[in-house]
């Protein structure tokens, strides 16, 4: 039976209406088979127990980087989180295979919506990706790509019911695709 990891790195996981219905779809569609490692709970001062995560990643066959890119990049806490725990030996170097053959990909939401990232003044998302897709190839993982959801910006107070339903939706129905593409890498 393969193992599939969620590495979720939002920085307030409490507030974010898309990453938890994703991460909570995952989990309710997979049960036992997923485990999803939320870096801001356990680590909310930054401090990774190298250890458990390099276990973690021991155990999976397939990881999914479940985030909302920020800026144009990954959650601080996600390139603290590479950082500490792909390192020499275990990720790249003398005996650092332990990743080798496994599966990634990385699932993001935005704010903003498709359109701002078109490649002319924002780069395409698949762009903003590459330093992670260069850190998977680079440690041995399979790359399988980005699924984005776009658009998914919700501010209580400043957005009302409408948009909560939208965006509720939307990540639904990202979480359906998610869910798909790892039942095709099983």
């Amino acid at each position: 039976m393969a193992k599939i990891l969620v590495i979720s790195a939002h920085q307030n996981l409490e507030q974010s209406v898309s990453n938890s219905l994703i991460l909570s779809a995952l989990e309710q569609h997979f049960g036992d088979k997923i485990s999803v490692r939320r870096l801001s709970s356990l680590y909310p001062d930054f401090n990774i127990d190298i250890t458990a995560e390099q276990a973690a990643l021991v155990e999976a066959d397939i990881v999914v980087f479940q985030y909302p890119t920020f800026w144009f990049n990954t959650p601080a806490i996600l390139k603290k989180w590479l950082d500490d725990v792909w390192t020499y030996g275990f990720a790249y170097g003398t005996g650092g295979d332990k990743l080798h053959g496994k599966k990634l990909f990385v699932s993001t939401s935005t704010g903003s919506p498709a359109q701002t990232y078109d490649g002319k003044i924002e780069p395409l998302i698949e762009d903003l990706v590459k330093p992670v897709e260069a850190s998977a190839l680079y440690s041995g993982f399979e790359w399988h790509g980005v699924e984005a959801l776009y658009g998914q910006l919700y501010i209580p107070g400043l957005h009302g019911e409408e948009d909560l339903a939208r965006v509720q939706n939307n990540a639904r129905e990202h979480a359906g695709k998610v869910i798909a593409k790892i039942e095709k890498l099983l």
